[in-house]
């Protein structure tokens, strides 16, 4: 959960650098650590200001572009100063990060640690409104008087993890073989080349329908080592044999640990839980008495390469070169984006597309 990237971001880095607040409430719950740095020494709190300001100067930029327009220099004078007093038109950007600042200052994020510019998290933020609204957070959370009533139920979580990873539209109902994962809709499923979930080559898509038992529910119970989702969990744990193929059953995984979500038992049966990374093993001993460190480094070079090819592949279909940028910053590849009405990564609308050669 507190592992990083090149960059040594971490994903609450990443969630709170896309906006992705269900993540960052979800990563909070789990206890992740909320004040690691990454390269630059800026913390996920330092981020999510950074953007705060930079969405007021975007706002100020229209503005004053308004003014020039036709728009009265008095209206265009208030509307500045109100913006800069943090007292103008939030825009849904601003909300979101100021809400996700005050969300991981209630949380236990530290208010005081510097970046490598020697800045903190409020020397970032130049709303006064904000500043306050963080700084009465931090002292209600360090007198443990911080309720946060934003704690997601698991009913919440699990609808999270039920959205199609591409769409975010969508609910998730298609299959993906062999692996076994629940990563998309059935819509963008035709694009996915590799699971977005362990990146295995994705050589079929089953939609998933309905309980061929019952007909009541949808299917919601993998069957293993056949790998068919044809019963609900109902069904399913009165079963011994796949009622699609007959092969005997060895396994079941719930619906939800398909989606990368956790069960520990269901229905009297053991499960285990999703994971696509396996367990660290500690390194042999060498003829000296050492530890043999080569396999961790193996490791870490092999986490730095798949780190580069994230940044440089295509993250809708993992498959090829990213050649096409949008004006917010993310790309795609070409393929991909000219499919796109809005940005898979930060979901601001596609108003140009560039392409690099």
């Amino acid at each position: 959960m507190n592992l990083q990237n090149v960059n040594l971001q971490t994903p609450l880095h990443l969630a709170v650098e896309r906006q992705h607040t269900q993540i960052v409430r979800l990563l909070v719950r789990e206890k992740c650590n909320l004040n690691i740095p990454d390269k630059d020494g800026d913390t996920p709190l330092h981020e999510a200001l950074r953007h705060h300001t930079l969405s007021q100067l975007r706002q100020l930029q229209d503005m004053q572009e308004g003014g020039k327009v036709g728009i009265s220099n008095e209206s265009t004078i208030s509307g500045t100063s109100e913006l800069l007093m943090g007292l103008g038109t939030q825009s849904s950007d601003k909300k979101s990060n100021a809400s996700i600042a005050c969300f991981l200052v209630s949380n236990g994020a530290d208010l005081n640690i510097k970046n490598k510019k020697g800045q903190t998290p409020l020397d970032l933020c130049p709303d006064p409104n904000l500043c306050k609204a963080l700084t009465k957070c931090h002292k209600e959370q360090s007198n443990d008087q911080c309720i946060t009533p934003s704690n997601s139920s698991p009913s919440q979580d699990n609808e999270t993890l039920e959205e199609c990873m591409v769409c975010s539209d969508m609910k998730r109902d298609t299959l993906f073989g062999p692996c076994g994962h629940i990563a998309t809709c059935s819509l963008c499923s035709p694009r996915v080349k590799k699971c977005l979930m362990c990146k295995e080559q994705v050589q079929s898509r089953t939609k998933i329908e309905e309980c061929v038992v019952c007909s009541d529910k949808r299917a919601s119970v993998l069957f293993k080592p056949c790998g068919h989702m044809c019963a609900c969990d109902g069904c399913a744990a009165l079963m011994k044999k796949c009622v699609q193929c007959r092969a005997q059953i060895d396994k079941v995984i719930p619906f939800i640990v398909c989606c990368g979500g956790t069960v520990l038992t269901w229905a009297g049966l053991s499960i285990l839980q999703a994971s696509t990374t396996p367990a660290s093993t500690p390194g042999m001993m060498m003829n000296n008495g050492c530890r043999d460190n080569s396999h961790n480094d193996i490791q870490k070079l092999q986490q730095q390469l798949q780190d580069i090819k994230e940044q440089t592949m295509c993250p809708v279909c993992l498959d090829r070169l990213k050649n096409m940028i949008f004006l917010c910053g993310h790309g795609t590849c070409q393929m991909c984006g000219d499919r796109m009405s809005e940005c898979p990564i930060c979901r601001k609308g596609v108003e140009k597309r560039i392409l690099l050669y």
